[in-house]
């Protein structure tokens, strides 16, 4: 194994580590924060915020927003083609009424990114943007926020 890939794995979270939670006040969601992440650094809007890994090269961004390009799946396609449109190599999307997930590639990096609908007219996302090299030890890392992103009742 190469030092770098053993340097990525040390700072991957550990599924056995005990990860936190975050809780949205204004668009009623939550998410579990991997361990080895900071604390969601919140904007000041209220919206989400963002978490970066100890080594910051891995990113997570989560946030509320009100759908402005229609209803949830055509917000969802809008989001998918503004990926696009950035460069990312959208390879893989999954729509629902309930849920709807997107992934891709640009110059050495993956973007993993989640979408479910909230309360009054809303959506709950989270990006997590990380480095290729680190696909494989990252997936069961994304598996646990995709299971744990969740809207509140309305």
């Amino acid at each position: 194994m190469s030092t770098m890939a053993m340097i990525g794995l040390a700072t991957l979270p550990s599924m056995a580590a005990e990860w936190s939670t975050y809780g949205n006040a204004r668009f009623g969601y939550r998410i579990d924060i991997p361990p080895g992440f900071s604390a969601v650094s919140e904007a000041a809007n209220g919206d989400g915020g963002v978490s970066r890994s100890s080594d910051e090269r891995t990113e997570l961004r989560v946030w509320g927003s009100h759908l402005t390009e229609g209803d949830f799946q055509e917000e969802v396609r809008w989001r998918i083609d503004e990926d696009v449109a950035d460069g990312w190599n959208v390879t893989y999307r999954k729509q629902h009424s309930a849920s709807a997930s997107w992934s891709g590639t640009k110059g050495g990096r993956i973007l993993y990114e989640r979408a479910i609908p909230a309360c009054d007219g809303a959506a709950a996302y989270f990006r997590i943007e990380y480095d290729i090299s680190q696909k494989q030890a990252f997936a069961p890392v994304v598996s646990r926020l995709v299971k744990s992103l969740r809207s509140g009742s309305c």
